[in-house]
């Protein structure tokens, strides 16, 4: 039977579940050194056992596939002995949001995956991501921490726009918000809160001064755009959403090596702009899309300016990519 290789997407998002996977696993295990709520300590034992179980099969499908295994984070890149640096609300806001951002990578993955093999794999992982989501809202409802988008009247008849203002946004009277336009005004606020909550933490614990100005830097973008999303919403007789009790610790003690937070912030760069790309998708009204494009430009260069730190440090592993001819034909 002839050995079917791995597509360049296969490839892919095989190669970031393992370097996600390997970064989640060091986080989530000094979390869960430092949780105080045995029901907070069950989910997160429940995202860790996916996690390694995740590195465990990655290992073996590239041995077989002769891949070489990326690099990824190791025990050298967490203190698992440090201090306690956030809250138990902030690991149970941080599993529901992983959960998110891992079930729309992993449903992005099956997708564009053919082997059969390989869609059996994702196909789980949209599973386990649907678990760990569960598990966390579930626990963040009983405590009375979830946040719940604002409720709007139900619609009493089915309405056609039958006007251009619908799109108006910075001339003339702008419309109420869309639900749509609510959700995606809501959720940007609140990953945008516990991004700083996180950085915030960050900053506390880096080690070199070129990565905490690099943080400090990511906590006054996410300030801002929580306030550009949140006036959109006041505008509109809308309340903000706001996250509880996740502010960090005082401890200044060295948690997470520099290269951990560095790409820690460039996967959530990369995640808000996918966010946000979406959100100018279903925004119709000119200002929303507007605000999103524009603030997108400057989580793009954010991203850049981390990348050329981690470039220069040695911490940016090199995803696999074709092969360069150019240069085969002059090293000949």
């Amino acid at each position: 039977m002839t050995k079917i290789k791995l597509s360049t997407s296969e490839m892919a998002h095989l190669w970031t579940t393992y370097i996600n996977d390997s970064l989640a696993n060091y986080v989530l295990s000094y979390f869960a050194n430092r949780v105080e709520d045995k029901k907070v300590k069950k989910i997160l034992d429940f995202a860790i056992s996916i996690s390694q179980n995740h590195l465990i099969y990655l290992k073996f499908l590239f041995e077989k596939e002769n891949f070489p295994l990326p690099t990824g984070f190791t025990s050298n890149d967490v203190n698992l002995a440090a201090p306690r640096l956030y809250s138990d609300s902030f690991y149970l806001y941080y599993l529901k949001n992983m959960a998110l951002i891992g079930g729309n990578g992993y449903s992005l993955a099956l997708g564009n995956s053919a082997r059969v093999d390989i869609v059996k794999y994702f196909k789980e992982c949209v599973g386990e991501s649907s678990d760990l989501y569960e598990k966390s809202s579930k626990l963040l409802l009983e405590k009375g921490l979830f946040l719940r988008p604002p409720q709007i009247n139900t619609p009493k008849k089915i309405d056609f726009v039958n006007d251009q203002s619908f799109l108006t946004g910075w001339f003339g009277k702008r419309r109420p918000l869309t639900s749509i336009e609510i959700m995606n005004l809501h959720l940007n606020i609140e990953r945008n809160d516990l991004g700083r909550a996180l950085l915030t933490g960050f900053q506390q614990v880096a080690k070199s001064k070129e990565v905490r100005n690099y943080v400090q830097r990511g906590i006054k973008i996410s300030s801002k755009h929580i306030e550009v999303f949140g006036s959109i919403l006041s505008e509109s007789g809308l309340p903000s959403p706001m996250i509880w009790n996740t502010l960090p610790t005082e401890s200044t003690e060295e948690t997470f090596s520099d290269k951990l937070i560095m790409f820690h912030i460039s996967a959530l760069t990369a995640a808000s702009t996918s966010h946000y790309g979406t959100s100018v998708g279903s925004s119709p009204r000119r200002d929303i899309g507007t605000h999103f494009t524009r603030l997108t430009s400057e989580i793009l260069k954010y991203a850049e300016d981390g990348a050329n730190i981690m470039i220069k440090n040695g911490w940016l592993e090199q995803p696999p990519s074709t092969t360069d001819r150019n240069k085969l034909s002059k090293d000949k």
